[in-house]
């Protein structure tokens, strides 16, 4: 076992070593690195927004100063000094990214222009295919901008500025101006832009790589320092101690880690101990189920079936049914205080004196619960107690004899009226009065009545949301279902505890006893 263990710790540090593809060191670097990138590549998408946002700004508004300006030399020059509107049309031809410039008369047809997208004539209207509603805004002396695709290039943009120009004296329309403007000038300037932020950006990176390198080999010492203390004591020297002394998270991680080692040592001696009580447990839970009969008792007309179910390890319910003659069959159910080993070394005992003294001549229930609670006073030097219910059924007369040393009613099905019944006797649990006087009562049982016996583990099994499964759930389960034998009654009533237990833990003893009579 010791030479498979240590086998198993080989592989797995030989997986772990294998395992590590990226380290720390590469790890942190990268994030340092990323969140560099991220920041410059933030800072530089917001620049570029902010001076394109800008300079279109200063472009319109210069281009808008323009349109006003060739709008005041129209309203003066129009029929009275072309030359004029010539000059101005000239001086907007120097501006390199304006596109187009045009003067109308008052019937929309061109006076003077300048137009890089083609040739055209003077005295013709602009039939450029921009619809700029000249006609709906004859006496709108407001700057109309319309921004629209450049059919020259399919990355830019043309925007597009017109006025009307109105007569001074009765604000009549008396032409109209429109300049265009290719938005290549704010793009020229952002390409500007990024040529000078790209070659920035990559010296803060180049930076930023050297000093994340630098910053993690300082930092990772120490991380490696941990790394090979786990490999040390990894490999069984629990003695091994890290000697970090920084007075950082590392330091306190080492000094916590040695804290650890000591307590694993410590608890790996401990485990030892428990490994070995478990299996003492662990055979004593076999054995102890080997004691409750499994088999499923059918003989002449009667059939009795039970069921037992520790809620750890060991526990204190007891069940068992023997033929006392040809015609008597017995039954018991006990459940002792307490869990654990102690109440299994009651139960134990219970069950050695039951099994002596039913074999004695002329028993009755009264005198068997009288034995077992003199001998459980007499030989127990601790305080426990156990509640108790023993029966006898006699197939000679039909009658059904019960002691009871506080374990609870006699829960019966009856056929005839199709409803269960209880019938009560007082008795004590055994082991708290050494010379109680139990009392025996008789019931006849018919063809089809059933007798079931059961633990508090039954009734009190809580669900998930704490609900207990109580005696009407379980009275309603043995009227549905009393066509059942004991047996398939058993495993019924065993599945609907579990269903209704769902992960909940059993927090008792579950046992159950059932006795039925078919004939």
């Amino acid at each position: 076992m010791n030479k498979k263990s240590e086998k198993e710790q080989k592989e797995n540090r030989e997986e772990g070593r294998a395992g590590v593809r990226f380290g720390i060191a590469f790890k942190f670097s990268l994030a340092i690195i990323s969140l560099v990138v991220l920041i410059i590549v933030s800072m530089t998408l917001f620049f570029i927004w902010r001076e394109s946002d800008i300079m279109k700004m200063q472009v319109v508004d210069l281009v808008e100063r323009e349109t006003i300006h060739l709008a005041n030399t129209a309203q003066q020059s129009i029929g009275v000094d072309e030359l004029s509107l010539l000059a101005s049309i000239n001086d907007l031809k120097k501006i390199d990214y304006l596109l187009y410039a045009f003067v109308l008369d008052k019937g929309d047809m061109v006076i003077q222009y300048f137009d890089r997208r083609g040739n055209r004539d003077v005295m013709q209207p602009v039939n450029d295919g921009i619809d700029r509603g000249l006609a709906a805004r004859a006496a709108n002396g407001d700057i109309q901008m319309i921004n629209l695709k450049d059919p020259a290039d399919s990355r830019g943009r043309i925007y597009d500025f017109s006025k009307t120009v109105l007569n001074r004296i009765d604000k009549r329309k008396i032409g109209t101006v429109i300049i265009g403007l290719s938005d290549i000038v704010i793009r020229n300037e952002i390409n500007s832009l990024v040529k000078i932020i790209v070659p920035i950006s990559l010296v803060f990176l180049l930076i930023s790589i050297v000093g994340s390198v630098i910053m993690v080999t300082l930092t990772i010492r120490p991380v490696k320092e941990l790394s090979r203390g786990a490999e040390i004591i990894g490999k069984g020297d629990l003695d091994y101690r890290i000697s970090i002394r920084t007075r950082d998270e590392l330091g306190q991680l080492a000094r916590e880690f040695n804290q650890m080692t000591a307590q694993i040592k410590e608890a790996r001696e401990k485990e030892i101990e428990s490994r070995i009580m478990e299996e003492q447990i662990e055979m004593a839970k076999e054995i102890q189920e080997g004691l409750n009969p499994t088999r499923f008792y059918e003989k002449d007309g009667i059939q009795i079936k039970g069921y037992t179910r520790a809620a750890r390890g060991v526990g204190g319910d007891y069940f068992d049914y023997i033929d006392m003659d040809d015609n008597r069959v017995c039954a018991l159910i006990s459940d002792v205080s307490g869990k654990g080993v102690p109440a299994s070394l009651v139960m134990v005992m219970i069950r050695t004196v039951f099994t002596s003294y039913i074999s004695r001549p002329n028993v009755d229930c009264a005198s068997v619960v009288r034995a077992i609670n003199e001998a459980m006073n007499a030989e127990m030097a601790i305080d426990k107690f156990a509640t108790l219910f023993f029966l006898i059924y006699d197939r000679a007369n039909e009658e059904l004899a019960f002691s009871n040393a506080g374990h609870g009613p006699l829960f019966c099905y009856r056929a005839s009226m199709n409803s269960c019944t209880i019938a009560k006797l007082d008795g004590v649990p055994i082991g708290i009065e050494e010379d109680f006087e139990y009392k025996q009562a008789r019931v006849k049982l018919h063809p089809g009545d059933m007798v079931i016996l059961y633990t508090d583990g039954v009734t009190e099994m809580r669900s998930e949301e704490g609900e207990e499964f109580g005696v009407q759930r379980l009275n309603m389960l043995i009227v549905d279902n009393h066509h059942l034998n004991a047996e398939e009654f058993v495993d019924l009533m065993v599945d609907e505890l579990e269903k209704f237990r769902g992960q909940e833990p059993p927090h008792d003893d579950t046992t159950l006893l059932v006795l039925k009579r078919v004939v």
